[in-house]
């Protein structure tokens, strides 16, 4: 059976779930090295200046790495914005560009709000990086990368939130913000400035935002610099009518999140399974999958069930 093709948006403002493992041996992290990190994060924060996108969430872990980004709606550019946008992917071919017509143009811009050239443009550079730096030959990436196209503001934030507790699953530290690679760390010493603002779209405070955090982990109220975290009764009530009705519902891993290609609301889901049943390509599936008791919907099944709380 072919492949399913990537779900995207194409004329409208898309939010997406990206997820990318590298090629490596059990045991072997070659995105661990800090350098390799500081490296990473910065091609994503230059990426995300030269494309029409927004990084809302980020986590790089020690073999792979989490992103939740917002693609905006297509448009036209005018003449200094072309520019912008061009020199910055391609800085020393000033003369080159000159030279482009009207219809390399109209595909180069096409391209800026296309996350499949995002993310080929990304990882191609830190691959090129890091086998120059470490004289190593070879592909980088493991496989094409993941995503998962979040329908609705209630998906964005579970997900941005199932991407900021990885390293808390990983035992890796015992809360978000000790974890530097990751958005929520950023977030927590206000150097964020480059990421997407938490009200530009979910609407809500950052200490809203830490307080779900920490009951979806179920974080202990105090953390290691004996800084007390109190869940306020109004995120308790939210939590608890979303369908968290017990913390910790994040502590396991939901391969859903990666796998199910598409998290929304129900009609959100249906219109995705039309689409691609229209396609042939996913013909067997006619309703939403359930997942984590019906919390949350998405098109495909999760591969090897963590379901658990």
């Amino acid at each position: 059976m072919a492949r399913m093709r990537r779900l995207k948006v194409l004329d409208g403002e898309g939010w997406y779930h990206v997820y990318s493992r590298a090629a490596c041996e059990k045991g072997v992290y070659p995105l661990e090295k800090e350098l390799c990190r500081r490296k990473f994060v910065s091609l994503m924060q230059y990426y995300s200046h030269a494309y029409f996108c927004d990084i809302a969430a980020f986590c790089v872990m020690g073999n792979h790495y989490h992103m939740v980004v917002k693609f905006a709606v297509p448009r036209k550019l005018n003449k200094e914005e072309r520019w912008e946008r061009a020199l910055m992917l391609y800085p020393n071919s000033k003369k080159y560009l000159k030279l482009w017509n009207e219809r390399k143009w109209q595909v180069f811009e096409e391209r800026l709000f296309n996350l499949s050239e995002y993310m080929r443009n990304m990882q191609s550079a830190f691959a090129l990086w890091y086998n120059k730096t470490f004289k190593r030959h070879g592909t980088f990436w493991a496989d094409r990368f993941k995503s998962v196209l979040l329908g609705d503001e209630q998906a964005v934030l579970d997900c941005m939130l199932y991407v900021e507790l990885n390293p808390v699953r990983a035992g890796l530290c015992h809360v978000p913000e000790e974890y530097q690679a990751s958005s929520f760390y950023l977030r927590s010493i206000k150097t964020d400035g480059w990421l997407m603002a938490l009200d530009h779209y979910i609407d809500t405070t950052f200490a809203e935002y830490r307080m779900a955090l920490y009951y979806r982990g179920n974080i202990a109220t105090k953390d290691t610099k004996k800084v007390t975290v109190l869940i306020s009764d109004e995120v308790l009530e939210r939590e608890k009518e979303r369908g968290f009705a017990v913390s910790g519902m994040y502590r396991k891993r939901l391969r859903y999140f990666v796998d199910g290609m598409a998290l929304g609301g129900e009609g959100f889901i249906r219109q995705q399974i039309r689409q691609v049943r229209d396609r042939g390509e996913y013909v067997r599936r006619v309703n939403p999958i359930k997942q984590l008791k019906g919390v949350h919907l998405t098109l495909r099944e999760q591969r090897g069930h963590a379901v658990g709380f």
